[in-house]
């Protein structure tokens, strides 16, 4: 519609292009829709808000704008109105924050929020009101409807109820679009502010406005940095100038305010005439008529007159003030007031006097020298050094003398002056005269301005504050410069300050308005800073309605200031609005239904951004937000704090609140507490002492056990000392009705959220200051959360009275508190940083609402409380009034005993009664009938006084207070009987005011009173003295207040006396409906609600306007819940309401009613209730098969249409069903999740002859599986649940014929039926291998991970079927290998990847994996493109990998057929006893070479699985740990220890499983092992490195290949030295192990091996041995046994020893030494020493004979080929055998020989002996060919190998590998 490139950047910056965009937006808009503009504009970033903030004719769009809003919230939906709010409220929220002025930024702030909230929460109450979202959860008593937890928390952002029906979800629509109408009126509103087109233009012209949400939330995550550190703003509420006004500062009195407020009204003349004397006045001219002093002693402080008419006087005074920054006084007009001749009065003379006790000094500063100037300047006076650094001076200097002095003649002259317009005088309030002082002026509007403080504010109300804000800034003194100032941050370094006040005395006022002057003074110094971050300050109560007006109160302040920038127009505005506003007459309005809700306020504490501060917020909405944040979603962990967060957010109908644990748990717990306690007391008790105290939140429970609760100190918690057995038995009945209920307290809240905070920081910013007001209300716990919050420890602000209570279950001292923090901070408890230092405390003694007699009754009852419980409450200094005034009169009661006070109210009657504002307050209702049936209406009657303070505030409670203050000085407030109506009895008042006054005599509070001259005791004779005059204004005023607070009754009777009969008529209906509410009785309250009902009637019939409506709504409601459907449904109708006369007429069953509703006032419904009216009676009338009055549907298509959309899909299946459509029946029912109906559908469509039919069931039976079954589910046990829905569709699909399938469906199917049998069978595994041979590599990891998802019990297992099962897991883990590796690609492409993983397709080439899949990452989004599924699905597959193989190694690792043979086995040939054996236990008679290179085969298989894992993955933690540990294994496996077993010798490669790959696996890991090994300076750590030294050496010889060991252990780091006992030349014994074996050199083996057998500890024994026969293998063929030219010929040796026979030849020496060895190790394995020399595994015992036996074996064999008579004596010395007796060792003579011979036959016996029963022939005899014929068999049992050399010998033993 919009021709665009009008609307281009080069264009708009140009006057002409410019001119020719608007002329043709004009004409869009003359002829167009406004929403089709709209539209058009959104599509150039930035350009609607630019023309909206700069077209001419914007107001008339912004008109259409408005006017276009859509009534019903799914056409608005539709609309243009969303994508307009959300890009108006980014634009503001991106705006820096001083661009607002006042309390725009916060508005903000709170209406992008609820923005950004709304829509879902409109769809889900859209849905609710249509009837379409039913949760299953539905109440069909009470037809409302619980929404799914989810909406419930979109709902209760916007703090509407998960609880509601369609009449309900169709008011909160309402609701909800007249904020969303009124958010978009205040956007358009700031659009046509010229402060804003700047910022537009910016953003169109710079395209800044490009960013989105998106966009917004990520630059919110990165914090800049001076969220770091805490800003230092110091407090100011400096004014500006005002333009013609002088120097001299105007501080405006609340009185003279009032009177030229009244002149501005009333005669704008004369207002100018006072504001041309006060411009004089400022400007010094202060003579002639400007100058007259008032009557007074000639040398008092003057008080001067001002002429502004002839009649008209200006009252003021000179004074001092301080300066805008604190540092100086300047003199400063005080105006009193602006008065006629008659108003002046005599009260100036006795003001002078006052004034005058400030001394000499003073005075002369405050009088005008009569020097005939004409005009004085105001003089700047800085402080001198002796009245600044006095601590007794808090604001102004003073001394104090001077004080004492100005208080007593202030008090003096006050019982002397008759006029209580002194009083008022003293009390006044002070502003600065300023620009927004006169535009407020001309506006006539409230001001709400700083105050400011002079003089003789702080002479009388600040008496008491001493050292409370002095301190020293760069060495000198410094005041504040207002009240606000006198609190902590002014300066670095000052402490945190408690501001308190206690008992009766009234000092709120003070404390919160302090509070918000310096929250605005922060606010105000940050506005005039550039380039520094907004200051979070939070304002922290204990009540709702405090915290609102409190934020009122600020909110007036900055809008009052703000108006110091308003041009004139809009101050014109402004005061007709003020004007009209005032003109209309009280809205009587529902009080008691206002929304306590403010929009867009945040649901989690870490979504607070700047726009939201300052923040005024109650403790519970607090910690709702931070619970929000802490509370984890998980429903498979249970924990109590958790489940106390969750209802926290969720369920505040479980929290116990004072009146419900009265209601409800008190009259379960009373009956051993009621004589003496009350509820309050004993709720205070347990929420304060035993659950929310310091104490308490240190122990481990949260809760003090009985021990210590009884063991607390009496004087620091009194109310119990004498009874705490029963009170905590009374609390664990509490707790167990609380557990039973479900319900948690303010102390289970807290906790649980400090808890969680334990745990996990506190989410979002920390506050930068915190003022807590009332803190007294809180618990101690509560005290904990606050101080988190601030991260600066100068930033605190904690104000209350312990004395001022009015929340149930506190129970703490400020004494309490400020160590409390102190410990805190000094801990560092939960992140808590400070300085450590103690608070500094400051009270508030001064009483500005009541009069000196009413406090000094309240100190004596301080005292009382101080005095029997002086640990109960803080002591303070003793409260004084600001104004004295007379005594209270106390009543005394008849002598005669009659009813009380009768004579006292008998005066009362007919036309005499108390006045507007006089009342009456008594204790509860019961006394309030009394008096009333007694004496009449007489009074308004107050009652429960404390209960009305907690449900309104304690703000409320200082209007109530201040009302008090102004009773007592003009009328009067009559406390009746209140102490005596107490529960607690006379007996108890007389023990306390009897020990208060150590007399016997007092009998009640009145004596005591009396006695101490507080009170004046009058008899009840005359009370028509007191009763003050009304007018009728005044009765009407008092009759709306008490109205709008919910005082029906006493309203009525207050417009009673004001003649003002409708609005009596009004507050009874009012009040019949209150009286209906309350009522419980089901037949009463139907009664009750009727007569209301009727009374709403007649109020509406005499009322015109809209108010007229709204009773007639309020009597259909009436009738509603009276159960009177059809007369509500009347009056809705009157009400013209039609939605909820439909709402009735439904409840009432005339759906008749309903369908004529739709034909004939269509137009009076929203367009979704119109859809829920029609779905209504479309379930009706379907139901009960009835015709309505009119056709619902024009045809079926349309019907069907709208059961869709509306989900009937019953009635939608039975309607298809009907017209024969089975294919989109079958459709309906999938997506209903009912994939077995459907299939059923499509098979019996099939038979009907649906094409397609089969294939379409087998394809969603297919996909239902592999939804309940991906990768990594236990897929047998779903299969096998009959009531699972895969186990109910493959049983519908299993019998069709398979020629109907394809063949990867097919395959599916055959392995989900397999699997159901039996998940780890063949068939399973078949598939897998049938699945990868068809390419179907998914599908094929699939059926591999079910078969192995159990690893097989193969502990007992043979051989064979270890290795079937290393066969198949190595292909299952070849298949990962190569998927993980990329080798074999697995895509989300691919269709079979996607079922096996559950990833689903979505828009935009992204993903989704289902929840619960293999895939599927908790808590983390779920929107994935392809390179992120190939990541994710390649890391988890990575660490399936790495699980399975380390599982299925450490079951390899303890399996028997891995294992060595059972040695007890072996030597007894009995198996061994110990259950627990973990060897074979295999007879020696079975032990063969297939199974010695099975075992082999085994090992090898293993680690090539292994090596697999860590080729892929690399080095993890114990890598290296796992490969030495399998290379052990694998020596122990080559090299028996049990020799009989099998050797190198036997190994066959040809039986092998691929042989090559596993020995080039094997060496890899020995070269990897050898480089890795490193010896320490531990003894057994180097003796474990020579261990693996000897086994990797040897290792490397059977398996070959490369491997430079000898370079390795030649290594600086390698090296073992032999000691200083051994002198070596390499001095290396790992050098010399490797050189012993590979060279080999059998000198370096005997000292290797003579080192180990000296020093060596923990060894392994095995190994020793087979380093010692390596050795011996060496020397055996030096012996040359034969003497023939071949040193091979005749040699008896096992077949390992000769598989390298070409050795050197040695001497003899070298043998000897060897001998000498042997001797060693056989000694120490014949002694007890074997354990300090060997690490001996299990069977010990027989693990050491086998040893012997392997020595003995070898020394046999060495004794049998060995001719040296010498070397014989020696073996036989070893054998512990008699030594042969030789004369001539070289000549040995033939009995020589025969002893030789003898001991050589002996050897061979025991040889033949040790291996009887072998498999393995180990021995053989080597004869040389040559000689062949004439050596002859020495045993049949040894077999001759005949050989030509060394080489053949080599060549018939070692059986090369074929690789």
């Amino acid at each position: 519609m919009l021709n665009l490139n009008k609307f281009s950047v080069p264009k708009l910056q140009t006057e002409e292009g410019q001119y020719d965009a608007f002329e043709h937006l004009d004409d869009a808009l003359a002829v167009g829709h406004i929403e089709d503009v709209v539209r058009d504009l959104f599509s150039k970033p930035g350009l609607l808000v630019y023309i909206l903030s700069v077209f001419p004719n914007a107001k008339s769009m912004r008109t259409k704008i408005l006017d276009a809003f859509p009534t019903d919230p799914l056409t608005l939906q539709q609309s243009f109105i969303p994508s307009l709010l959300s890009k108006t409220s980014a634009f503001f929220f991106n705006l820096p924050s001083h661009a607002f002025q006042g309390d725009e930024s916060r508005t903000v702030g709170r209406y992008k929020r609820y923005v950004t909230d709304v829509w879902p929460a409109v769809g889900i109450l859209s849905s609710i009101a249509a009837g379409t979202k039913l949760s299953g959860n539905t109440n069909h008593k009470e037809k409302k409807t619980v929404v799914l937890n989810h909406d419930a928390t979109i709902l209760r952002k916007l703090n509407i109820q998960s609880s509601l029906d369609s009449d309900i979800a169709m008011e909160s629509l309402g609701d909800v679009m007249a904020i969303l109408l009124q958010i978009l009126e205040f956007y358009l509103d700031l659009l046509s502010d010229p402060r804003f087109v700047g910022h537009c233009e910016e953003v169109f012209f710079d395209h800044s406005g490009q960013q989105d949400d998106e966009g917004e939330a990520e630059a919110a995550d990165g914090l800049p940095p001076a969220y770091t550190q805490v800003p230092y703003l110091g407090a100011t509420l400096a004014t500006t100038d005002i333009n013609r006004f002088g120097e001299w500062p105007i501080l405006m009195s609340a009185s003279a305010t009032k009177h030229l407020f009244n002149w501005r009204r009333d005669d704008a003349k004369i207002a100018e005439c006072v504001l041309k004397k006060l411009r004089q006045v400022s400007l010094g001219q202060f003579s002639g008529n400007n100058c007259k002093m008032l009557h007074g002693p000639s040398r008092s402080t003057p008080v001067y007159q001002a002429e502004v008419l002839s009649n008209l006087r200006l009252v003021y005074q000179i004074d001092r003030t301080l300066d805008d920054d604190g540092q100086a006084e300047r003199e400063a007009v005080k105006v009193y007031g602006i008065y006629s001749h008659e108003q002046l009065g005599h009260i100036w003379p006795w003001l002078s006097t006052l004034l005058n006790g400030r001394g000499e000094a003073d005075r002369q500063r405050c009088t005008l020298a009569g020097s005939g100037s004409a005009v004085y300047n105001s003089a700047v006076l800085p402080p001198t050094p002796e009245e600044f650094t006095t601590d007794e001076s808090p604001i102004l200097p003073m001394r104090t003398d001077h004080m004492r002095f100005v208080k007593d003649r202030y008090l003096c002259l006050l019982l002397r002056c008759p006029s209580q317009d002194f009083s008022c005088l003293m009390s006044n309030k002070y502003f600065k005269l300023s620009t927004a002082y006169l535009n407020g002026l001309i506006a006539e509007q409230k001001l709400e301005l700083p105050l400011q403080l002079t003089f003789v504010v702080v002479s009388s109300v600040c008496l008491p504050l001493l050292n409370a804000s002095t301190g020293q800034k760069n060495g000198r003194s410094y005041n504040a410069q207002l009240l606000a100032m006198s609190l902590e941050g002014v300066v670095p370094g000052m402490s945190p300050v408690f501001e308190y006040s206690f008992g009766s005395r009234s000092s709120s006022i003070r404390k919160t308005t302090a509070m918000v002057y310096k929250m605005l003074g922060i606010q105000r110094t940050w506005e005039q800073l550039s380039d520094s971050r907004k200051p979070r300050q939070l304002f922290v109560t204990r009540f709702p309605l405090l915290a609102a007006k409190v934020e009122e109160f600020f909110s007036g302040l900055v809008e009052s200031l703000a108006l110091a920038g308003c041009t004139q127009a809009e101050l014109m505005n402004l005061r007709s609005q003020n004007r009209d506003a005032k003109s209309k007459e009280p809205q009587m309005a529902d009080p008691l239904n206002a929304l306590n809700y403010r929009v867009g306020t945040p649901q989690k504490y870490s979504d607070l951004g700047d726009h939201d501060f300052q923040l005024f917020i109650t403790v519970d909405q607090l910690a709702r937000m931070i619970a929000a944040d802490s509370h984890v979603d998980d429903p498979n962990c249970y924990d109590r704090h958790n489940f106390i967060l969750g209802e926290v957010i969720n369920d505040e109908s479980s929290f116990i609140t004072y009146e419900i644990f009265t209601a409800n748990y008190w009259p379960r717990l009373r009956s051993a507490l009621a004589q003496h306690y009350g509820p309050w007391l004993v709720f205070s008790e347990f929420m304060g002492v035993i659950k929310g105290s310091e104490q308490a939140f240190r122990s481990p429970t949260g809760i003090l056990d009985r021990q210590t609760y009884t063991n607390l100190s009496a004087r620091t918690f009194p109310v119990f000392a004498e009874d705490r057995h029963s009170l905590y038995s009374a609390f664990e009945s509490y707790s167990k009705l609380k557990r039973e209920r479900g319900g948690y307290d303010m102390a289970d809240r807290t906790y649980a959220i400090l808890k969680a905070l334990s745990r996990n920081p506190l989410k979002g910013l920390p506050v930068d200051r915190l003022y807590v007001d009332e803190v007294q209300d809180n618990l101690i716990i509560d005290i904990m959360l606050l101080r988190i919050l601030c991260n600066n420890a100068d930033g605190l602000f904690w104000a209350g009275d312990t004395a001022q209570t009015i929340s149930a279950g506190s129970s703490f001292r400020f004494a309490d508190l400020k160590s409390f923090i102190y410990r805190i901070e000094a801990e560092g408890s939960l992140g808590v940083k400070g300085r450590c230092k103690k608070p500094e405390l400051f009270e508030l003694a001064i009483n500005y609402r009541s009069h000196g007699g009413i406090v000094n009754c309240a100190q004596s009852v301080v005292e009382l409380i101080t005095d029997f419980w002086p640990e109960s409450i803080d002591p303070l200094e003793t409260e004084q009034a600001m104004m004295g005034e007379p005594k209270p009169v106390f009543f005394a009661e008849s002598e005669d005993g009659s009813l009380l006070y009768e004579p006292f109210f008998s005066g009362l009657g007919g036309s005499r009664e108390l006045g507007a504002e006089q009342c009456i307050i008594v204790r509860d209702s019961v006394v309030r009938r009394k008096i009333r049936e007694r004496f009449g209406d007489i009074a308004v009657i107050l009652y429960d006084l404390l209960r009305t303070l907690e449900a309104y505030g304690n703000k409320q409670r200082l209007g109530l207070c201040k009302k008090a203050r102004d009773w007592s000085l003009r009328v009067s407030v009559f406390l009746y009987n209140f102490f005596e109506d107490s529960a607690a009895p006379l007996s108890q008042w007389r023990v306390l005011s009897t020990a208060f006054n150590n007399r016997e005599t007092a009998s009640s509070l009145g004596e005591l009173w009396s006695s101490e001259g507080l009170i004046e005791v009058a008899p009840p004779t005359d009370i028509c003295r007191y009763i003050g005059k009304s007018s009728p204004k005044q009765w009407a005023a008092s009759g709306y207040k008490l109205f709008n607070a919910g005082q029906f009754q006493e309203a009525i009777r207050c417009f009673e006396r004001a003649d003002l009969p409708r609005q009596v008529r009004i507050a009874k209906a009012y009040q019949l409906r209150q009286v209906a509410t309350s009522t419980v009785r089901a037949s009463g309250r139907q009664g009750a609600f009727l007569a209301a009902a009727e009374a709403f009637v007649r109020c509406a019939d005499e009322t015109t306007g809209t108010q007229k409506t709204d009773f007639y709504g309020d009597a259909a409601k009436c009738y509603a819940s009276a159960d009177h459907h059809l007369d509500a449904a009347k009056f809705y109708i009157v009400a013209d309401d039609y939605a909820g006369a439909a709402a009735q007429y439904r409840k009432a069953g005339r759906f008749d009613r309903i369908v004529q509703i739709l034909a004939y006032h269509p137009g009076k419904l929203t367009e979704s209730l119109k859809q829920e009216l029609l779905y209504t009676c479309v379930v009706h009338y379907s139901r009960n098969n009835l015709r309505p009055p009119y056709p619902l549907f024009a045809s079926t298509e349309a019907e069907l249409k709208y059961l869709e959309e509306k989900g009937l899909h019953k009635a939608r299946i039975d309607l298809l069903e009907l017209r024969g459509r089975s294919r989109e029946v079958a459709e309906v029912q999938l997506s209903l999740g009912r994939p077995c109906d459907a299939i059923q559908t499509l098979l019996q469509a099939e038979l009907r002859g649906g094409l397609d039919a089969v294939q379409r069931a087998v394809d969603v039976a297919l996909d239902a599986v592999w939804r309940a079954c991906s990768f990594d589910m236990p897929v047998h046990d779903i299969l096998c649940n009959k009531d699972s829905d895969a186990h109910k569709v493959l049983n519908l699909i299993k019998d069709i014929p398979p020629g109907r399938l394809n063949a990867s469906d097919s395959r599916q199917i055959r392995f989900f039926l397999a699997v159901e049998r039996s998940p780890h069978t063949e068939t399973v595994y078949r598939l897998g291998e049938e699945f990868s041979d068809w390419g179907e590599d998914a599908l094929a990891l699939m059926a591999f991970d079910v078969c192995f998802s159990q690893l097989p019990a193969l502990y007992s297992a043979h051989a064979a079927q270890i290795d079937n099962f290393l066969k198949r897991f190595e292909r299952y883990v070849s298949l990962l290998v190569s998927i993980v590796s990329d080798e074999t690609p697995l895509r989300p492409t691919d269709p079979h990847v996607r079922k096996v993983f559950g990833i689903v397709p979505s828009t935009d080439n992204h993903y989704t994996i289902t929840e619960g899949a293999f895939l599927h990452r908790r808590f983390a989004h779920n929107r994935h493109l392809s390179a992120e599924i190939d990541l994710l699905l390649n890391d988890r597959l990575k660490a399936r990998l790495r699980q399975k193989v380390l599982d299925q190694d450490n079951m390899i690792s303890v399996t028997r057929a891995l294992s060595t043979q059972c040695p007890y086995l072996v030597l007894h040939d009995q198996r061994c006893r110990k259950r627990d054996c973990g060897h074979q236990h295999w007879k020696r008679t079975s032990l063969n070479a297939t199974m010695y290179n099975m075992k082999i085969n085994l090992h090898l298989q293993q680690i090539r699985i292994l090596d697999m894992l860590f080729s892929l993955e690399g080095k993890y933690e114990d890598w290296h740990a796992r490969m030495t540990s399998w290379l052990n294994r694998l020596y122990s496996a080559i090299y028996c220890p049990i020799y009989v077993e099998g050797s190198v010798p036997d190994l066959n490669w040809n039986t092998f499983r691929d042989p090559a790959t596993c020995v080039d696996v094997a060496r890899k890991w020995i070269r990897e092992t050898i480089e890795y090994l490193e010896p320490t300076r531990d003894p057994k750590d180097a003796m474990s490195y020579l261990m693996n030294v000897i086994r990797v050496t040897r290792l490397h010889t059977a398996l070959g290949g490369e491997c430079a060991l000898q370079e390795y252990v030649s290594r600086e780091s390698r090296h073992v030295s032999y000691g200083e006992y051994m002198s070596m030349v390499d001095d290396n014994v790992s050098a010399d192990i490797v050189a012993s074996i590979v060279d080999p050199d059998p000198i370096a083996g005997v000292s290797a091996l003579f080192f180990l057998l000296q020093h060596g500890v923990d060894m392994d024994l095995a190994v020793v041995c087979d380093f010692a026969e390596e050795i011996c293998g060496t020397l055996v063929s030096s012996l040359h046994p034969s003497g023939e030219l071949c040193p091979l010929h005749d040699l008896v040796v096992p077949r390992r020893w000769i598989m390298n026979p070409g050795k050197p030849v040695l001497e003899r020496d070298i043998i000897q030494s060897f001998l000498f060895c042997l001797e060693l190790l056989m000694n120490i394995l014949r002694s007890r020493r074997v354990s300090t020399k060997f690490a001996l595994p299990q069977h010990r015992e027989s693990y050491v004979d086998i040893a012997l036996v392997r020595m003995c074996r070898m020394l046999c064999i060495l004794g049998y080929n060995v001719r040296d008579m010498g070397l014989c004596k020696a073996i036989a010395e070893i054998f512990l055998l008699p030594p042969p007796e030789v004369r001539d060792k070289r000549n040995l003579s033939l009995r020589d020989l025969r002893q030789l011979a003898s001991l050589r036959r002996q050897y061979l016996e025991t040889i033949l002996a040790l291996d009887s029963g072998a498999a393995i022939k180990d021995l053989v005899h080597l004869v040389h060919r040559n000689n062949r014929y004439l050596t002859r068999q020495i045993s049949p049992r040894i077999p001759q190998l005949f050989f030509v050399d060394a080489a053949d010998v080599s060549k018939q033993v070692k059986q090369s590998p074929p690789f």
